[in-house]
């Protein structure tokens, strides 16, 4: 689904990895085990679970979630899915429509952080470059604007003014880089230089006409039906779309109670 952004990323991902030194992986691996523990402390901490409206994804069903202390601090916002959305999904590669999930997020969720909606994308042949991304894998875009500028954003030649219209320098996440191009009903998107195949999943950064507008776990069908752990710092914005509100800094990956969960944390105050 990705089409024109990964067709010309290849090279820019195999100089990116490049910049990753051993110390850096290092304190990631530190950053990863404390942002665990207080993953399980925050889980404790929680005093109000919010929910979004059910959806039908596959054979199963998702909603996102949102966990808050009685400060109004968020502790994790998410998807929570049933084991029924890992089949009877979409096996039309050129359906995009049908491949496309839109979860609306509840309204604390709404007022307490940026996000206003998650759409899933299920990817049946993965996407652009050919021996990286190409593999069945759900986007999970955690959009910062509505569901109607999502959708109005088209193809790059229609409006690639739009697309290169980057937000300011000052405000990019640190060791992520634009890619090439976008993706209607997306926009361009940025990767993590500390990305490293095989492909499991990462997190991905949205952007067009100036602003960032999403942040996306990327993850495929295989590591989420494993129930493997993940707990992922990344580098944070340095510019905020909108103002005084909580925004996160990891990505988890996980399975409990018979359910999937793919979530954001690990919030600071902007």
């Amino acid at each position: 689904m990705k089409q024109t952004w990964m067709c010309a990323s290849a090279f820019a991902l195999a100089a990116g990895v490049l910049m990753v030194s051993c110390n850096k992986q290092s304190l990631q691996a530190d950053a990863v085990t404390m942002q665990t523990a207080n993953a399980v402390s925050s889980q404790a901490r929680a005093t109000n679970s919010f929910y979004g409206p059910q959806v039908h994804i596959g054979n199963g069903k998702g909603r996102t979630f949102i966990l808050l202390e009685k400060s109004g601090r968020p502790l994790e916002i998410g998807i929570e899915m049933t084991e029924g959305t890992m089949y009877g999904l979409p096996q039309d590669a050129h359906d995009f429509a049908a491949a496309t999930f839109i979860l609306p997020m509840h309204q604390k969720a709404q007022e307490a952080t940026a996000f206003n909606h998650l759409s899933v994308n299920w990817n049946v042949d993965g996407h652009e470059p050919p021996g990286v991304f190409n593999i069945p894998h759900f986007d999970f875009h955690f959009y910062m604007t509505t569901p109607e500028q999502q959708m109005a954003i088209p193809p790059y030649e229609v409006n690639p003014a739009g697309f290169d219209n980057l937000p300011p320098p000052a405000t990019w996440p640190l060791a992520f880089f634009p890619t090439p191009g976008g993706v209607p009903q997306m926009g361009r998107h940025w990767i993590s230089t500390s990305f490293r195949p095989p492909f499991t999943h990462t997190m991905i950064y949205g952007s067009y006409a100036g602003r960032f507008t999403f942040m996306e776990p990327m993850i495929t069908r295989q590591f989420l039906m494993a129930g493997t752990r993940a707990d992922v710092p990344y580098s944070p914005l340095r510019g905020f779309p909108v103002a005084g509100k909580w925004y996160p800094q990891t990505y988890h990956i996980y399975k409990d109670g018979g359910k999937h969960y793919v979530t954001l944390s690990n919030f600071t105050w902007h």
